[in-house]
Order: structure tokens, then C-alpha cells, then sequence
């Protein structure tokens, strides 16, 4: 009975060393979590520390470069209202190039530009300008109107070529190479073109300008006048006054062909 009583100690006293070890076990686990929990509530207050001054530059950046644009924004916005104010946006002077015929002041009048008026209205308004200045002078065939400078306009003008001259009641009207008369009038003719006499602008007229540019220099130099003559048998017939004293009746739409041969009939003649 004895040695089985002993036996039964023995045991107790071995269950309660491994509870002990369990406790201490549990014990050393809190402890760490303790210690973990601790580490990262003191790792997080520098985080944000580290954290707070890079959200103030960001911050900063930000509200600088709102600052530049609100003042390149409203700096533009004067220089705006300081050029449109200033006679830079004013046209100062207007000149024209390219003309034979037309006078450079007609240009001027009829295009309406005057010093002093504002320069981007008159820009804008260019094709309108052109439309009317093309309607008014009919000598005109193109025009483009154009910077000469900061606050300068330069127009440029093409204009249809005299052919000739329309003789009327000791008047001469000129003759554009479109088959035009214009209704300005001038006391002499001016330059070689030949004198037509009895034309108006219809297709003959039109005829006798394609014919006569068909002649070489020289021949249309030896014309001094062309007179409108039509029949009955012919609508188109004409009759040349030559320099050299000689008269040619011919109708239009075989002149070109057969003034060819005019030199070499004066030779035979002479």
C-alpha cells in the first residue's frame, strides 16, 4: 500500500512542473504582444511626422503655381487692354502698289481704310473691302490688302491690260483686255494701243480683244484704228486704218489668220 502512494506523488508534482512552464510560456507571449504593440505605437507618430512636411511643400507647390497663372492670366489681360487702348492698334498708314492706270487715292477712297481706324476690324473686313473695291474699279482684276509693318496696310493691286482705246465725241474710254470700256474718260489716248471706233461691249467686242492679242508686236503696232462696221451679210465685219496710210476690210473672226499675211501683201504692193 505504501510504495503506491509514492507513486501517486510522484505524478502530481510532474503535472505541476508542465503547468508551471504552460503559465510561464503564456506569460513571456503577452509580454511580447505587449512589447510589439508598444514598437508600432511608437513608429507610428514618426511616420507622421515624416509624412507632415511633405503634404506642406505639396501643398505649397500647389498653391504657387496658382499664383503664377492667376498673374500671367491678369498680365495678359492689361496688355490686352493697354494695345487695344495704345494707337499701336490703330492703323497709321496705307499705301498701294501695282497700279498703272487706276490713281492710288481712287484705291484709297473706294477701299474706305483711313488712318486712325481699328486695325483688327479692318482685317477681318478684308474680303469685303476686296468685293467692293473689284464692283467699283473694273481696271482692277486683284487686289490682296496686307501687313506693311506693326500697324501699316499695304494693298496690292493686278489690273486687267488696255488693249485699246474707245474714241467717242473726241473722248477716249479705255479698253480692258475682259472686253470692259471703262466709263472714265480721259482727252488723249496713251501708249500704242489701237483707237476702236463704233463699239460697245458686246461679243465683238469681245471677238476683236482675242483676235487682236493673237497678232505678233508688230502688227498690232502698225494698226492706228479699228472701226465697227457690221452688215447685213456680215455682223462681224471691221475696217482697219493701217499707219502706213493702207485701209483693210476684214471680219473678226478670221482677222488674226489673215493679218499674217499683211507684211508680205505690202511688199507685193510696193
Amino acid at each position: 500500500m505504501k510504495k503506491e502512494s509514492k507513486k501517486q506523488v510522484k505524478l502530481h508534482l510532474s503535472s505541476l512542473k508542465k503547468g508551471r512552464k504552460k503559465e510561464k510560456k503564456i506569460v513571456v507571449d503577452e509580454h511580447a504582444k505587449i512589447r510589439e504593440t508598444r514598437n508600432q505605437s511608437n513608429k507610428n507618430p514618426k511616420s507622421l511626422e515624416d509624412t507632415m512636411p511633405k503634404l506642406k511643400k505639396q501643398r505649397q507647390k500647389k498653391l504657387i503655381t496658382r499664383l503664377i497663372a492667376l498673374i500671367l492670366l491678369f498680365s495678359f489681360a492689361i496688355l490686352v487692354v493697354v494695345y487695344f487702348i495704345s494707337p499701336l492698334s490703330k492703323v497709321d498708314m496705307l499705301s498701294v502698289s501695282g497700279t498703272k492706270e487706276v490713281a492710288d487715292q481712287e484705291i484709297i477712297d473706294v477701299s474706305q481704310i483711313k488712318s486712325g481706324d481699328n486695325l483688327w476690324k479692318v482685317f477681318f473686313e478684308r474680303k469685303e473691302i476686296s468685293k467692293n473695291l473689284l464692283s467699283e474699279l473694273p481696271q482692277v482684276k486683284s487686289m490682296k490688302i496686307s501687313f506693311d509693318g506693326l500697324n501699316d496696310y499695304i494693298i496690292k493691286i493686278e489690273e486687267y491690260q488696255t488693249v485699246a482705246y474707245l474714241a467717242e465725241e473726241n473722248k477716249y474710254y479705255n479698253i480692258l483686255e475682259n472686253g470692259k470700256i471703262v466709263n472714265e474718260s480721259r482727252k488723249v489716248s496713251i501708249g500704242n494701243p489701237p483707237i476702236f471706233k463704233s463699239f460697245e461691249e458686246n461679243k465683238a467686242l469681245k471677238a476683236m480683244i482675242e483676235q487682236y492679242k493673237l497678232l505678233n508686236e508688230n502688227i498690232q503696232n502698225s494698226i492706228s484704228e479699228v472701226e465697227y462696221t457690221p452688215s447685213e451679210i456680215d455682223d462681224y465685219l471691221i475696217k482697219l486704218y493701217m499707219n502706213d496710210g493702207n485701209e483693210v476690210v476684214a471680219s473678226i473672226p478670221s482677222f488674226a489668220e489673215k493679218m499674217i499675211y499683211y507684211p508680205d501683201m505690202v511688199k507685193k504692193n510696193w
